[in-house]
């Protein structure tokens, strides 16, 4: 088929990720449009794809352009409609994650894509490396003859230096915002959350102004298989985390993006991915866009995230109850 037309709600750092990968598949989609309160930046994109139409309202964008899909690519805390613009014009929603700091909003956003149809996908491409066959498969076994006992996680990234990320009541905090891919990837791997115990430390960072975020916090976790968890995190420091799930006579440790090592008394086994993971999640939203493959590709489908959503939402408000146990929910 003919190229799919793309517009962009908010054309900042994210969007200048997924950019890169649109760069290698000019041949499957154009960008349309580009919206973002800064007029700058939409101009900015304009002139990298030059075509695109340059708008400073979505709700114009809207109006105006035909579009196959949207990339919804604003702070967590600026969710104001976009999605219920799309889903009325019948539009395919890619929104970057996490979608909405507000779970009833995510609902009726589910609601009105499931109503119409629509192709959707959250941006968590973490899910995407090709290494992932290996440690899911591996690990689902263990799971399946009941040997992996527990989980130990951490994550220990830094501090993106963009106003609304410090501030707690647009980004959600670290758990939600930026840990949410390591969250993520455990529930992916290991099943569903049955409850977390999580407690916050803030007042560590002190030279950053206007911040009112977590600096740290620490989450014990129960899947409802009955696999215990901890994970460690932090915005502080140097961007370094992994995951180790212990078994009875080994263990696994895989990083993020899928870099692996088994380690057992007779054998050691290491592998990591031959992909890049952000392009293919991208490419395969676009390709399930247009019909190249079944949208059942996609990884992370919107209702798949809300899942995510509710275990880092259950995170911060155990944080608020001082650790008080509390089961994740949509």
């Amino acid at each position: 088929m003919d190229r799919i037309n793309v517009g962009f709600i908010g054309c900042g750092g994210i969007a200048q990720y997924h950019f890169s990968h649109f760069d290698k598949m000019l041949d499957k989609a154009r960008i349309a449009a580009a919206c973002d309160l800064i007029p700058e930046r939409a101009q900015k994109t304009a002139e990298r794809y030059p075509g695109a139409n340059v708008y400073t309202d979505y709700r114009e964008m809207f109006k105006k352009e035909k579009l196959d899909a949207v990339y919804i690519c604003v702070q967590p805390g600026a969710h104001n409609g976009m999605e219920f613009c799309a889903i009325e014009k019948g539009v395919n929603i890619f929104c970057q994650k996490p979608m909405t700091l507000d779970m009833s909003y995510a609902k009726k956003v589910w609601a009105g894509i499931k109503k119409k149809k629509l192709i959707s996908a959250v941006g968590l491409q973490c899910r995407y490396s090709d290494s992932w066959d290996f440690i899911k498969g591996f690990i689902g076994r263990k799971i399946a003859s009941n040997d992996i006992a527990m989980v130990s996680a951490y994550r220990i990234g830094g501090f993106p230096m963009v106003w609304w990320w410090r501030r707690f009541e647009q980004s959600g905090g670290q758990a939600v915002e930026q840990t949410i891919h390591n969250f993520d990837i455990l529930r992916w791997i290991f099943g569903e959350v049955k409850q977390v115990s999580s407690v916050r430390r803030r007042g560590v960072i002190r030279d950053i102004e206007d911040h009112n975020s977590d600096d740290a916090s620490s989450t014990l976790i129960t899947f409802k298989n009955g696999i215990i968890g901890t994970f460690n995190t932090g915005c502080f420091g140097g961007s370094e985390g992994d995951t180790t799930a212990y078994y009875r006579n080994g263990n696994i440790k895989y990083s993020l993006f899928g870099n692996y090592t088994v380690t057992e008394p007779n054998r050691t086994i290491t592998g990591k991915p031959t992909n890049d993971a952000g392009q293919e999640c991208d490419e395969t939203f676009v390709d399930a866009v247009r019909g190249d493959i079944d949208r059942s590709e996609i990884l992370s489908p919107y209702d798949d995230a809300m899942k995510t959503l509710a275990f880092v939402f259950a995170i911060n408000k155990s944080m608020d109850a001082n650790g008080a146990p509390v089961e994740p929910e949509i």
